[in-house]
């Protein structure tokens, strides 16, 4: 944490912007940008960011350490790449440029993917008459069969949807659609991991008739996938409904047992843990998995977004500076968003990583 004795750190960050020199100095290197950029001036989320940065860079710290122990490079750059994600921004005409890493491990990258998903299907699931959560589910796991299973969990949903494509088609019966996505659990406690899917479908009818399939196609090999395990549950606001579904794989800070229903009030860690080898199993598990799909449905053609590239040359350059967990202009020193990592997290952070359950 930054000394709090100096004058710059109780800026607001509505100030960003407000007080720098008006023109940035001419680099001799021109630069190439592309995209939209994120606004800089009055921009509260850069300190979100900020926060999400922090989070992410410990829990990679100790994947790059698992990774190493398990001889495994191809994993061990996959983390370094998210390690270095926005590890330089580009101030041009008020607003930031970067690079992201895109991975699924990373919180600003999920958080931007999961953004890009709500905007995608929203407009088409709010015209849905009745929309219902359904999760389908299927006994725990031990590390070893967690592959073997989510690959199995695949290829019975996508028989599920052939199947029932075939009846809809030749004896118009029901057709089926939603939007499904694949997530995994890691218990603590026990060291088990809990796949399922969430699926919103456009009414009750539907979702029950995906719950009957799922439980015929698991018991005819005498599984026993219980009636009891699945859940079906009217979505109120498909909002919320959206952000429940689009999870984008496994929970980075969770409690020991994820069973355990404990309403956390906001900014309360007491109890949660990062479990670094169990998120590292089911990150393996999901590799090249598209985890949130839609079936049964088309959306409206999208409108291409068509952000030209520029070459410039009047810019302003922030590199991350870890000490600080935070950007700083490489030119004046300033710090981009002043952020100050809240006591309760730091010490999450410095405890609660672990890396030896699974």
């Amino acid at each position: 944490m930054r000394n709090q004795n100096i004058p710059h750190l109780n800026k607001s960050i509505y100030t960003l912007g407000q007080n720098r020199t008006a023109n940035s100095k001419i680099k001799s290197q021109l630069i190439q940008i592309s995209g939209t950029g994120t606004d800089l001036i009055d921009n509260s989320a850069l300190i979100k960011r900020a926060n999400k940065k922090v989070i992410t860079n410990a829990l990679v710290l100790a994947l790059v350490d698992i990774a190493k122990k398990d001889n495994d490079e191809r994993w061990e750059k996959k983390y370094w790449n998210t390690f270095h994600c926005q590890k330089k921004f580009v101030e041009y005409n008020d607003k930031l440029y970067t690079k992201y890493c895109g991975n699924r491990w990373c919180a600003t990258c999920c958080g931007i993917r999961k953004a890009e998903l709500l905007n995608k299907y929203y407009s088409t699931l709010i015209e849905w008459s009745e929309p219902h959560l359904l999760t389908l589910t299927l006994k725990t796991v031990k590390a070893n069969k967690l592959k073997s299973r989510i690959n199995e969990m695949i290829k019975s949903f996508n028989r599920i949807n052939d199947r029932c494509k075939k009846r809809h088609i030749r004896n118009n019966a029901m057709k089926i659609m939603g939007v499904k996505s694949l997530e995994c659990n890691f218990n603590a406690q026990r060291c088990w991991y809990n796949p399922h899917y969430h699926i919103i479908t456009p009414n009750r009818q539907t979702a029950l008739y995906l719950k009957q399939e799922w439980k015929k196609e698991w018991n005819k090999n005498s599984f026993n996938a219980s009636d009891k395990a699945q859940d079906i549950r009217v979505i109120e606001s498909v909002e919320k409904g959206l952000v429940e579904v689009i999870k984008y794989g496994a929970k980075m800070l969770s409690e020991p047992d994820p069973n355990y229903k404990y309403k956390r009030s906001k900014g309360n860690l007491e109890g949660l843990s990062i479990y670094a080898r169990g998120l590292h199993n089911i990150y393996d598990a999901f590799d090249s998995r598209q985890l949130f799909k839609s079936f049964g449905f088309q959306l409206p053609q999208e409108i291409v977004n068509t952000s030209s590239t520029q070459v410039i040359s009047k810019y302003d350059v922030y590199q991350y500076r870890v000490k600080d967990m935070d950007w700083v202009n490489t030119d004046t020193g300033e710090f981009l968003t002043e952020y100050e990592i809240d006591n309760n997290l730091n010490y999450l952070l410095k405890t609660s990583i672990d890396t030896i359950l699974y």
